[in-house]
């Protein structure tokens, strides 16, 4: 895995570097480099008593052949390379570990329903939900121990959730949801389920039982988020008042009522 991302990130300034160039300006200087390397071989024989003129002058048109065909392949493969990275890395729509939707997933289906809701009037929340002291499993048991956990864990949080729900992995040991057409306390409801659940029974990892649990934050879609940051913010407030409160619970953002929408006016006749 680390030579994919050490691939991923040469590949990435490869391309912007040839970007910035332009191809057209990069095999210019291809085919410049070619043209000196012949005129060094022409110097070279030249210096040779018993190298003519023409014969030098020959011997530096063959050598900038290889070196002309050298630098067009070179070329096609970083190019070919380059694309296949940004290729996969559009396409990497999934996380690796959890295998449910990575984070820049995540986003580009939350803003969707985020701007829906909005505009709409329609009721929909995000829970924020960080597995406790993940870092210490790490720590004491071994990091594949805690890898198992989050991915038990995801498996628990999924169990409780609907189709229409949108689940991912949002980073370390956060996962995040996005519930459509759920009110704030529908949304309580959702997260509590999901923190009894995952506390429901231990986890085994090789014969022992470890003990895991999760904080949720909660925040619902209101007028007065100008964007999708707006509501993140909100749960990420939520859980850290969730950690703060002794973790293994639940806290929301405040609810925000409907006829605050400025966005809304009653006109009256």
């Amino acid at each position: 895995m680390v030579t994919n991302e050490h691939e991923s990130d040469w590949a990435r300034a490869l391309s912007r570097t040839l970007g910035q160039w332009g191809w057209r300006s990069a095999s210019m200087f291809q085919l410049a480099v070619a043209l000196a390397v012949g005129v060094v071989v022409a110097a070279v024989l030249s210096l040779l008593d018993q190298v003519s003129v023409l014969g030098a002058v020959l011997g530096g048109l063959i050598a900038v052949v290889p070196a002309l065909l050298t630098g067009v392949v070179a070329l096609k493969l970083a190019r070919a390379l380059a694309q296949s990275s940004e290729q996969r890395e559009l396409l990497s729509l999934d996380d690796e570990l959890t295998g449910v939707s990575n984070r820049r997933q995540f986003l580009r289906l939350a803003e969707r329903e985020w701007a829906r809701c909005r505009r709409y009037g329609d009721d929909g929340a995000m829970l924020l939900i960080d597995t406790d002291h993940l870092r210490r499993i790490n720590d004491n048991l071994g990091q594949r121990c805690g890898d198992a956990i989050l991915l038990e864990v995801t498996r628990r949080v999924s169990a409780t959730l609907r189709q229409s729900d949108v689940l991912a992995r949002f980073g370390g040991a956060e996962l995040v949801v996005f519930l459509p057409h759920t009110d704030p306390l529908g949304a309580l409801d959702a997260a509590e389920r999901i923190r009894q659940q995952v506390a429901s029974a231990p986890f085994t990892w090789e014969k022992a039982h470890v003990v895991a649990t999760v904080s949720v934050g909660v925040a619902h879609v209101h007028a007065g988020q100008l964007a999708l940051d707006g509501l993140i913010h909100e749960s990420e407030a939520a859980l850290q008042s969730a950690k703060e409160a002794g973790r293994n619970c639940v806290r929301a953002a405040p609810i925000v009522p409907r006829q605050s929408d400025p966005s809304r006016s009653v006109s009256s006749s």
